[in-house]
């Protein structure tokens, strides 16, 4: 039972040696890789693309040891992929094999099919103008699709598509706030925030599937007849039966996700609060707070953000 091989020094001969008995159980002995390619590499962390053969397939690996820097409950993201394949047209993976007990193995993995597509972060760069909007049509129903799928309650949805009852919106942020946001001081102060907008969550009751991570790597498209269409939506790690503002809230924050044509598709078959534009600061403080990384640009949505709240961050990220 290997560990993952030591970053960065690693080798593809390596990587093979340790993941080819596992491929072996899942898909068979005569299971072989032809094709290595590392998609993404931190410590104890690996996501590798995949060519087999016996069977013919190309799948997508992720592989978390217990030291790994970033939460990895891939059998939760599983439960989210079928979830949203049973009750949406966004084409999800296929799931070939999944555990995070380190009984058979050291580390967790999930294994499933490869869709392809390019990053949206890739295609945006290079679109006509009309290309854009039929994209962003296009990610507009999709995530009207997700916010679509709804829960009975507000909370984390464990490994058998159950959730805490009776939970309100407002309860529920303050335990993911305290489970997301790294630093108890930045903690502390968006609960006082969330606490003094709390007549803002009152009446909020309508749990959905809200992903959390819809940024610009996540959504994948591919080129059909000259168009650009949505392929998949990648990592539904942190998803979870929050308010569809939540995903809206991140969306508006980053650029190049939303446009008139987003919001003319998402309205479609979806609808927005009256009192969504008071919410959005909040949601998207949670989120600063989250990644509270010191880069020129994440300093100014911040403040920008804290503005719009008429609060002042307690003290510089990075302190």
């Amino acid at each position: 039972m290997a560990a993952l091989p030591a970053q960065p020094a690693v080798k593809l001969g390596e990587i093979k040696g340790v993941i080819s008995p596992l491929l072996r159980q899942v898909f068979g002995s005569r299971s072989r890789i032809t094709e290595v390619v590392i998609q993404n590499q931190k410590s104890d962390y690996l996501v590798l693309l995949l060519q087999l053969i016996h069977p013919f397939q190309k799948i997508v690996m992720k592989l978390a040891g217990p030291t790994a820097p970033i939460a990895c409950p891939f059998d939760r993201t599983a439960v989210f992929y079928q979830i949203v394949d049973e009750q949406t047209d966004i084409l999800m993976p296929k799931i070939f094999a999944v555990d995070v007990t380190y009984q058979t193995w050291p580390w967790r993995y999930i294994i499933k099919s490869w869709i392809p597509g390019e990053e949206w972060a890739t295609v945006r760069q290079t679109i006509t103008q009309e290309g854009l909007s039929t994209a962003h049509e296009a990610i507009g129903h999709a995530v009207a699709q997700l916010h679509n799928i709804h829960f009975p309650s507000f909370g984390e949805i464990s490994t058998e598509g159950t959730i805490q009852p009776d939970q309100s919106l407002y309860q529920a942020l303050r335990l993911r706030a305290r489970s997301i946001i790294a630093d108890p001081q930045y903690v502390e102060f968006f609960l006082s925030v969330l606490d003094r907008n709390a007549h803002l969550f009152e009446y909020s009751n309508q749990a959905s599937l809200c992903h959390e991570d819809l940024h610009q790597h996540n959504l994948l498209f591919n080129l059909v007849q000259g168009q650009w269409r949505l392929s998949t939506i990648l990592d539904f790690d942190k998803a979870w039966a929050g308010h569809s503002e939540s995903d809206l809230a991140r969306l508006e924050l980053w650029n190049g996700m939303t446009s008139k044509a987003f919001w003319d598709s998402y309205l479609l078959t979806s609808t927005v609060s009256p009192l969504y534009p008071r919410r959005r600061p909040v949601y998207q403080l949670l989120w600063c707070l989250e990644f509270a990384v010191p880069s020129p640009q994440h300093i100014f949505d911040t403040q920008q953000v804290c503005d719009a709240l008429g609060v002042q961050l307690p003290k510089p990220f990075g302190d």
